[in-house]
């Protein structure tokens, strides 16, 4: 081969692996679409078959899996909603996101204890999320370990100081609704950033479209 026909042949595999990249991308996008139906149809089977082909195209990501996880999560199925986050967090173990909402997973299934651990793990990351703290929080002020309570809604409002679901169970934890200012109330109701799902809150994390 000569110097001419290597830099052609080097140029055309640069050119089909960048292709490839695009492929995918245009996979998983498509499959947020069908997702979230941004110009699309909501199509869940659609949206379930196209992140598993981002998968298969991409085995490493771990954006694909976590919105497919995701998806079974909002559908209830369960079991396939555990399977696809533990593999989301084989893959990067400091995913916060990922430990908090499988520990959703987990109290929907009535595993509370399993579920207080992935929480109170999730704020061990390096990048904790906010909705642990309110998570561990919810579970220690049911189980009337009000300090451990206390501690904890007191850090997820210090993250997020104008999320509704945080400041209500801030004022419920401390018995003093009556306190909260008009003014207070007025950014929590504009500030709302996380999804409400039930007994917890689940993360998006940003991983879909905008």
């Amino acid at each position: 081969m000569t110097r001419y026909s290597h830099i052609l042949a080097q140029f055309f595999l640069v050119l089909v692996t960048v292709g490839s990249l695009f492929a995918q991308e245009d996979v998983f996008t498509e499959a947020q679409r069908y997702h979230l139906g941004i110009d699309r149809p909501r199509d869940a089977r659609k949206a379930e078959k196209l992140y598993k082909e981002a998968i298969s195209r991409n085995p490493a990501s771990t954006d694909a899996r976590y919105n497919l996880a995701h998806l079974y999560l909002v559908q209830r199925r369960y079991d396939l909603a555990a399977r696809t986050y533990r593999d989301v967090l084989k893959r990067n173990p400091e995913d916060s996101d990922a430990f908090n909402n499988l520990g959703t997973v987990y109290e929907r299934q009535g595993k509370v204890k399993s579920a207080k651990k992935l929480y109170l793990r999730a704020t061990k990351t390096r990048q904790p999320v906010p909705a642990a703290y309110y998570n561990l929080a919810r579970l220690y002020f049911e189980a009337g370990e009000d300090d451990h309570a206390r501690a904890a809604i007191e850090k997820a409002v210090a993250l997020e100081p104008e999320n509704e679901a945080f400041i209500k169970l801030h004022s419920k934890v401390l018995g003093d609704l009556a306190r909260l200012s008009g003014a207070t109330i007025g950014l929590v109701v504009g500030g709302l950033t996380v999804t409400l799902v039930g007994g917890g809150v689940i993360l998006n994390k940003g991983k879909y479209l905008s």
